[in-house]
């Protein structure tokens, strides 16, 4: 062999060596994204409902933590893919865009009542599945498609609602000042048509808003007995503390996304003291909540919201219906889904054909400063 070939062979032992060493790193990758299942998860981590959104994001890594010690699903992990809705339509499309056409991600978690129904169209038509952690408007209900939700909707919430303030606490008149969007109107609709008694007057306000002594002080010439609100936290302490400013003396009644949040206490500065409103159940005395409001509590120092409940059980459903499935067909995932019956942190998760849940609910109140089930006459 001459000099030329010796320098030509070690020429092709070098390039066979040096793909040698590539391939396995390459190869690595493909092996670690295989052996991941990623959900895409957009909730407002900032803006106005941060305090909802960041609530949400701690409770579902709770739950990653506890699938992903546990084997995960099926040997393979879940990665979740975080993007800021800002609580915005637009935002959350975008959002929505990037998880599933750069991310190629075909599980989202998504949170408010209009977010939801941007995102709906678009992942019936992607094929996606969607889980919305908060929504509560009945529009987002839609039979055998790929959209699920964990919360109870306004159907039921704004029923109840009805139900306890003419039955339970005897209110045969009341005022209502609703949030103008999907949330408020929903609720507002569907408790027209189920309260007995009588609405003396309505008003309603806009997402932002930060003044809502105009409308309160068009309540104090009317007669009732409660005056129901329907709002995010912010907005619902605000009312409640501008009402009292205003020398509006009445009693509140609203629902636990009004009302239940570190937002509503420091916003009222005191004057939620005594509000009774509904919640979905959701008692550290239950077993199974119990152990979640717990493991919460060790971890973040506070205790958990509802919705925090609802995201990390929108976590665990997904991961036991996704046990028998092969991870890209989301229509066995649709179909396993519908087959749940879980007892979950939030309540008993068992879907209905249109993707909905009921739960039981109670009255709570505000006593100094905690959110309490509500006992007649204990205030």
């Amino acid at each position: 062999m001459n000099s030329k070939q010796v320098i030509v062979l070690l020429i092709v032992l070098l390039i066979i060596a040096n793909f040698a060493f590539l391939v396995p790193k390459f190869t690595g990758n493909v092996i670690k994204e295989n052996n991941a299942i990623k959900f895409g998860v957009t909730l407002p981590i900032t803006g106005d409902l941060a305090n909802f959104g960041n609530g949400e994001k701690a409770a579902i890594e709770i739950a990653v933590e506890e699938i992903n010690s546990n084997r995960g699903i099926n040997g393979k992990k879940i990665e979740i893919v975080y993007e800021d809705s800002k609580g915005q339509i637009s935002e959350a499309v975008t959002a929505y865009n990037k998880i599933h056409d750069y991310d190629n991600i075909k599980y989202v978690l998504t949170h408010l009542s209009s977010v939801a129904l941007a995102i709906e169209p678009l992942s019936l038509k992607d094929k996606v599945i969607q889980i919305d952690v908060a929504s509560t408007t009945p529009v987002y209900s839609t039979p055998n498609d790929y959209s699920f939700r964990t919360g109870i909707m306004a159907t039921q919430l704004a029923k109840e609602e009805a139900n306890f303030l003419y039955n339970h606490l005897n209110a045969k008149k009341v005022a209502v000042l609703y949030l103008n969007d999907d949330f408020g109107k929903g609720m507002l609709k569907i408790f027209k048509e189920n309260y007995r008694g009588e609405i003396v007057a309505e008003d309603l306000y806009n997402s932002g808003d930060s003044d809502f002594k105009t409308q309160l002080t068009k309540f104090k010439s009317k007669d009732f007995d409660y005056l129901l609100f329907v709002s995010h936290l912010k907005e619902g302490g605000l009312i409640v503390k501008q009402a009292k400013e205003i020398g509006l003396k009445t009693k509140f009644f609203a629902d636990t996304y009004s009302v239940e949040g570190t937002d509503f206490l420091n916003n009222a500065n005191g004057a939620g003291e005594g509000i009774i409103y509904v919640s979905p159940r959701f008692d550290k005395n239950d077993n199974v909540s119990g152990e979640f409001i717990k493991k919460y509590k060790e971890k973040y120092n506070k205790d958990p919201a509802i919705f925090a409940a609802q995201s990390y059980d929108a976590v665990i459903v997904l991961s036991k219906a996704l046990l028998n499935c092969n991870s890209q067909n989301t229509d066995c995932v649709k179909d396993e889904l519908m087959k749940l019956d879980y007892n979950g942190t939030s309540g008993l998760i068992k879907f209905d054909i249109n993707g909905d849940v009921k739960k039981p609910v109670e009255l709570k109140t505000v006593k100094n400063n905690k959110f309490v089930k509500y006992e007649e006459g204990a205030l």
